[in-house]
């Protein structure tokens, strides 16, 4: 079997905000073979890519049958290979983390408590510290939607910036990757892995659903600025619009404390970007990928 088929089916489990939303169709891969066979039932459909679900935000709760959703979670596997560590875009950057640790491989350590997948997390070159994804990639092999073929990138040097990457300018679906090996010592591994957990966890918001950081960094004149401190100088902090609340413990997360609708968050975005443009003359620019 390549491919599952759900039929008017609920969103909520692919998406980390837990909003309700159903799609008249979402095809599953469990193959590669199954990633063609799902483009080739979705043509004449807009398509719609989910990994995680974790840096999305849905605009509708209802995706009629002019929406073919593509979930990619079910092809994650993983293995080293002629000294390269070989993931598929569904792998959990979770489970990344853990199988380089078990294999004591280092420099993934930062993964570990990120909620993307591989696919996404290359897509935005998501990361930590001073630690991106993009800084591991060797290839990544991706199903071009054009010429309808399987073909092999080589990132050159200005291919991942800050939260990008240019598989965004891409007609594409990330398959997998080869990612570079770094020898570790497991101890050593465990221990970085616990520090960049400690760090986000002590942080960010865990009671209530949420989908990662809302805005890039805006930056003013130059500077960098943080979107926390200025939510709080216009009180955005725990502010709230139906279900959809600026989280108490870091202003920089929308959190879902009351089954909150999609017109709650976008609503609530509206908020912040009009608050924030008034006093600081700053646009804010969603991290988010809106599901319109």
């Amino acid at each position: 079997m390549n491919l599952q088929i759900l039929h008017n089916t609920s969103l909520k489990k692919f998406n980390t905000l837990r909003l309700e939303a159903r799609a008249h169709t979402c095809y599953v891969p469990l193959t590669i073979e199954g990633v063609h066979q799902a483009i080739q039932l979705a043509k004449g459909k807009k398509l719609v890519l989910l990994g995680n679900g974790s840096n999305v935000l849905f605009a509708k709760e209802y995706y009629d049958e002019s929406y073919a959703f593509v979930v990619t979670n079910r092809l994650d596997d993983m293995e080293i290979v002629n000294d390269e560590l070989v993931v598929y875009a569904g792998v959990k950057l979770h489970d990344l983390a853990w199988f380089a640790m078990d294999n004591q491989v280092g420099g993934y350590e930062f993964c570990e408590d990120i909620p993307g997948t591989v696919g996404g997390a290359l897509i935005m070159n998501a990361g930590q510290w001073e630690y991106t994804i993009g800084q591991y990639v060797h290839w990544v092999k991706i199903y071009n939607l054009t010429s309808e073929k399987v073909q092999t990138i080589i990132p050159d040097d200005d291919f991942f910036t800050y939260r990008y990457s240019k598989f965004n300018e891409m007609n594409a679906i990330i398959l997998s990757a080869g990612l570079n090996i770094q020898l570790g010592e497991y101890n050593d591994i465990f221990n970085r892995m616990m520090d960049f957990k400690k760090e986000r966890y002590m942080k960010q918001p865990r009671n209530y659903p949420n989908a990662g950081s809302v805005f890039k960094r805006p930056f003013k004149d130059g500077e960098s600025l943080f979107v926390w401190k200025l939510f709080d100088e216009v009180d955005l902090r725990g502010y709230q619009i139906g279900g959809a609340q600026i989280s108490p413990k870091h202003p920089g997360f929308i959190v879902n404390v009351d089954q909150a609708t999609c017109n709650d968050c976008i609503d609530l975005i509206d908020e912040c970007k009009s608050r924030i443009s008034k006093r600081f003359d700053v646009d804010l620019e969603l991290e988010w990928r809106v599901i319109d």
